[in-house]
């Protein structure tokens, strides 16, 4: 079974227009909100959502990405934090069982009560100064020369070397959601990440997994284990071979299995 969409559109944060995508049959209000990363859209999470259906289930694009309009200027992490929020006000989201994404950062006051239970694919710290530099390269490649100048280099350094080769539809997937971005807008969420300081991980009370690819180059296994320390009891990591960055498109059983398992209900 494919999606089943009950209720699609825009909602609008500031000057900018986020498109949402709803479904599921849970009666309940039990949500899953799910957050893509850099370069995703709401259909990274495509290869899991026929087997959440018994939750409500809510994506969306960041501003600047996929069918969301670009800002009109500069942004950061914490507006993408405030993309999430409005997602959450207008829907009126109140028992969010698991908050899915790669930039769990700063949900602050009241939102960050909504949130039960988390599983990060591949949290992201923020970059050194080589990692700044590199990355103020690549926003000025893309402003210059579009998505494609950077999506196969992309690709090949985030999936793993035998995802590359026995899931080509998947790899596929991801290069249709790269190059169909909108240069400036993947641009701004670059510098966004280029700009980001390390935010108060011990704040997060929720259970918390942290997903992580062992030959995942941007969030390295090191990487995720030091983020679970911080976060503290409440936080664990599980780490998978064969795996690079685009977790829930190389293991999806694996994905779908953790969601379930940090929403309390077992497979």
């Amino acid at each position: 079974m494919s999606s089943q969409i009950t209720s699609t559109g825009y909602i609008p944060r500031d000057s900018v227009q986020l498109f949402y995508e709803r479904e599921g049959n849970n009666q309940e209000g039990r949500t899953i909100l799910f957050v893509h990363g850099l370069g995703g859209t709401t259909n990274a999470y495509q290869p899991l959502v026929s087997e959440l259906q018994d939750f409500d289930i809510v994506r969306f694009d960041w501003s600047g990405h996929g069918r969301s309009t670009v800002p009109p200027s500069e942004t950061s992490i914490e507006l993408y934090v405030a993309d999430c929020e409005a997602i959450i006000d207008h829907l009126g989201l109140a028992d969010i069982v698991v908050y899915s994404g790669k930039w769990i950062i700063t949900f602050k006051g009241v939102m960050l009560m909504y949130i039960q239970g988390v599983v990060v694919f591949g949290p992201v710290k923020p970059p050194p100064e080589a990692g700044r530099t590199a990355l103020a390269t690549r926003a000025a490649t893309v402003r210059q020369r579009g998505m494609v100048a950077v999506t196969d280099t992309i690709l090949s350094n985030a999936f793993s070397s035998k995802s590359l080769t026995s899931r080509k539809a998947e790899v596929s997937l991801a290069r249709e959601m790269l190059t169909r971005q909108a240069p400036e807008g993947y641009a701004m969420a670059v510098d966004a990440l280029a700009r980001s300081i390390a935010p108060a991980w011990s704040h997060i009370k929720a259970r918390v997994f942290i997903l992580s690819g062992e030959e995942d180059k941007v969030s390295t296994v090191v990487a995720g284990s030091e983020i679970m320390r911080e976060i503290g009891s409440n936080a664990q990591q599980r780490v998978w071979e064969d795996v690079g960055h685009w977790h829930m498109l190389e293991n999806p059983d694996g994905c779908i299995e953790s969601i379930r398992s940090v929403a309390g209900l077992k497979l």
